[in-house]
């Protein structure tokens, strides 16, 4: 309908100002506590794991890491602007991480959140090639993605028709295009908020 499609450019315009998408995301997540917690529990089960954020955003997450042991990449200039102010200690760089080459040095973790369902199946597989291939051996892939549930809720319905991305897949979707790179250890489908996600760990051989 043609006033849905006004309302979600009017929030596609909303997005593009870091502030405005950091706020717009963090209120119906609860502040992201339960993929924070999420990820710490991957964190401390590395010990003082090596970061690297691939399409880090507004670093929401930085803080989770030690400065020295962590770096974001994202596409969005004015996305990192704000992660930079808001984390003057942590490091970012700006490039697509399908081209990025790296630093040479290779992580013990690599983290991949809110990416993926901007892209269609081709991109989204090269995005995880490209993550994978920045593993230390013995190194871990964290993934997670919005899921499209069986019976979502009103709420979850209205964030997923306003989000920026036009690839929300659900669970078996997302095994499917993640395990064809990387084999999936453990996965689940949890709520940070009022927003279904879908959590896949994946490892690589030492």
């Amino acid at each position: 309908m043609a006033w849905l499609d006004g309302i979600r450019r009017f929030a596609d315009r909303l997005a593009e100002e870091p502030l405005t998408f950091h706020w717009l995301r963090k209120v119906p997540e609860a502040n992201y506590r339960a993929t924070k917690a999420r990820i710490r529990a991957v964190r401390d089960a590395l010990g003082r794991p090596h970061a690297l954020d691939l399409g880090c955003g507004t670093g929401e997450y930085s803080r989770l890491f030690e400065p020295d042991r962590y770096l974001g990449v994202d596409v969005h200039a004015g996305y990192l602007a704000f992660a930079e102010r808001r984390n003057p200690q942590h490091r970012y760089l700006c490039g697509d991480a399908r081209l990025w080459p790296g630093t040479g040095t290779p992580f013990d973790l690599v983290l991949v959140n809110g990416v993926l369902h901007h892209l269609d199946d081709d991109s989204a597989r090269a995005f995880l090639q490209a993550a994978h291939g920045h593993l230390a051996p013995g190194g871990t892939l964290l993934v997670i993605e919005d899921v499209e549930l069986p019976a979502p809720t009103l709420g979850t319905r209205i964030v997923h028709l306003l989000d920026h991305g036009d690839h929300i897949r659900d669970a078996g979707r997302w095994q499917e295009l993640v395990s064809a790179v990387a084999p999936i250890a453990r996965s689940e489908t949890y709520t940070s908020g009022i927003c279904p996600y879908h959590l896949m760990l994946c490892g690589k051989p030492a």
